[in-house]
């Protein structure tokens, strides 16, 4: 078998497990999932048709690699900064409120910026060499605050971003319910592109209005009484995905319609009964199973690859035994 027919077939495989039905021949045919990997190997097969193999495959695979990450093939200089008009996006007077003579945004590297103090002392940023995970739901990543890892590890130039980013694990909770969704956080550490580990261990809370820096043991104090159980919030997770996010559009208007006939003690029962399975998500070592992925495996019934978890085996069971109210 030639390389681009294995490449075909394994698209089709991973598309037939995605979406069944898809037509993968017809080109009109439109399936999020499937439409990537039908896109994926009309890639793979220019390079194939542009002759490319050993060496020159994995150098042009790194080159289209970069691009589609927006990371410049060439080092970034400070030059480049000046390189163009570059128009001032933000006034002399909010600049100086800031302490700012100038902040440009790179004409090569959008995410990339260059900010000179009233003194002229210059520091580089970029916005996107760097990511959060939720460290209590893995599959929940987001971008925020990365002042510290600009000082923990500046930019300097020639810059030339790494392949991977800076991973930043944090946590979050609400201390007070008067706070809306979260008023605590804590920064614990970050793994950087070549896989070393660094505490970083930052942690804020809200207080009158704004967040202000607390010391680890009022953190650990706060977490130790908060509000918002992570057992009850996995539990919600769960439910909402049971009824709204894991079957056919046809058969989730289905559920739904079900889900608001049952009487309010039988939805207070439920909520009840998974919040004391989903007790298992409460500790550390199992935050690494609340995840996206497996929440949907959960509630869809696919249990093959934890079923010697007890735990997860018997949230499994529940909700599938939610399911049958809802049939």
């Amino acid at each position: 078998m030639k390389m681009h027919e294995w490449a075909e077939q394994e698209c089709r495989i991973a598309c037939k497990k995605e979406n069944p039905n898809f037509n993968f021949d017809d080109p009109n045919a439109w399936d999020y999932g499937c439409s990537c990997y039908k896109s994926a190997l009309k890639a793979y097969k220019s390079l194939m048709n542009d002759d490319h193999s050993g060496a020159s495959f994995g150098f042009t695979k790194n080159i289209l690699i970069r691009l589609m990450n927006g990371q410049p093939l060439t080092p970034i200089t400070d030059e480049d900064f000046f390189a163009n008009e570059n128009t001032p996006y933000e006034s002399e007077a909010s600049l100086a409120n800031r302490g700012l003579k100038s902040s440009l945004q790179c004409t090569r590297m959008s995410s990339l910026f260059r900010d000179e103090t009233l003194d002229g002392k210059v520091t580089y940023h970029d916005n996107d060499r760097a990511y959060y995970v939720n460290i209590e739901d893995p599959s929940d990543t987001y971008h925020s605050w990365t002042g510290f890892l600009d000082e923990m590890f500046p930019i300097k130039m020639p810059y030339s971003p790494e392949k991977g980013k800076y991973v930043i694990y944090a946590q979050s909770f609400l201390s007070d319910k008067r706070n809306g969704d979260f008023d605590t956080k804590g920064i614990l550490y970050l793994v950087t592109p070549s896989g070393e580990k660094v505490d970083i261990n930052i942690y804020q809370t809200e207080r009158n209005g704004k967040m202000v820096d607390i010391t680890k043991e009022e953190y650990e104090n706060l977490l130790k009484n908060r509000v918002d159980k992570i057992n009850e919030k996995v539990a919600s997770d769960l439910l909402w995905t049971l009824v709204s996010n894991s079957a056919s559009d046809e058969e989730i208007d289905r559920r739904e319609t079900k889900w608001k006939t049952l009487l309010p003690v039988t939805k207070k029962d439920i909520n009840e009964q998974l919040s004391k399975l989903c007790m298992f998500f409460c500790s550390p070592e199992n935050y690494k199973y609340n995840t996206f992925h497996i929440r949907q495996s959960l509630c869809r019934g696919e249990f093959d690859e934890f079923k010697d978890n007890d735990d997860l085996m018997k949230i499994g069971e529940y909700l599938q035994g939610v399911l049958k109210l809802l049939s």
